[in-house]
């Protein structure tokens, strides 16, 4: 006789996890998969968002450059080459992880410790943050936001890989020094030895990062090319824009919905 005990309890999951994405989202009844109006944030009324989307914000006068501890020590003359030479990047998973926590070559001392990736080679998604966001890859609301999404797409927490451009911490960090540096190569290996089947670029920083490195406009980027097999990518908005707007976290489900039902 056939046990559906274990796939009841998978579906049970699945809907309290897509109970639970919603109640984050600001729902609190059943909704069809094309998100209503009660998305919408309570913040202002439409009419009022109009009025202020049409003022042209002031334009202020050009800031130099900020530079923190990171930049400066990527253009230092005596600074070595950070992250290192490619071909001395480990290249298995375990011992990059490895490397990665252990390494002077992956960058330079900074005030937060470095964060390992957690999850193991071939997960059904990898989620890439740019960096960590503080001790630890996440924490509090944007942790439990993060495990909502995740578990309502059907990601079990060890079907997942979490992982980070950065592997620390960094105030203002200036991200153009940082893909020049090689911190975009230094990605896509990583990716590349993690092997997902999927990947969830996580803000735009990211997105942007993996479309120069794969040398691809960012609105055409829907796949990662690796010598071992071109993996789907599918962008959501940082975290940060999830948990401040309804509307956001609304569009990404509906584009989710799209986007894992279409053919790879």
């Amino acid at each position: 006789m056939v046990d559906h005990t274990s796939h009841a309890q998978e579906m049970r999951d699945a809907f309290v996890a897509s109970m639970e994405w919603w109640e984050v989202a600001g729902v609190g009844e059943h909704v069809e998969d094309a998100p209503g109006a009660w998305l919408r944030s309570r913040d202002a009324k439409p009419e009022e968002a109009a009025v202020v989307a049409e003022k042209p914000a002031a334009q202020a006068p050009p800031q130099p450059p900020k530079r923190n501890a990171v930049s400066r020590f990527i253009a230092a003359d005596d600074a070595g080459n950070y992250p290192g030479d490619p071909g001395s990047w480990p290249d298995d998973l375990e011992a990059f992880q490895k490397w990665w926590m252990e390494s002077d070559a992956v960058d330079p001392p900074g005030s937060y410790p470095r964060v390992a990736p957690l999850g193991s080679v071939a997960a059904k998604a990898m989620i890439v943050l740019d960096q960590p966001e503080g001790e630890a890859l996440l924490a509090g609301p944007a942790s439990t936001l993060a495990a909502n999404m995740l578990r309502a797409m059907g990601f079990a927490e060890d079907q997942r890989y979490l992982a980070s451009i950065l592997p620390r911490h960094a105030l203002r960090p200036d991200w153009e020094a940082l893909g020049t540096a090689g911190y975009g190569k230094l990605l896509l290996h990583h990716i590349a030895l993690a092997r997902p089947e999927r990947v969830i670029a996580c803000g735009e920083r990211v997105w942007s990062l993996l479309a120069h490195e794969t040398a691809q406009e960012p609105r055409a980027l829907t796949t990662i090319p690796l010598d071992s097999a071109n993996i789907p990518v599918f962008a959501i908005p940082d975290l940060p824009t999830m948990r401040r707007s309804p509307r956001a976290r609304a569009q990404t489900w509906n584009r989710w919905l799209d986007w894992s039902d279409s053919p790879r």
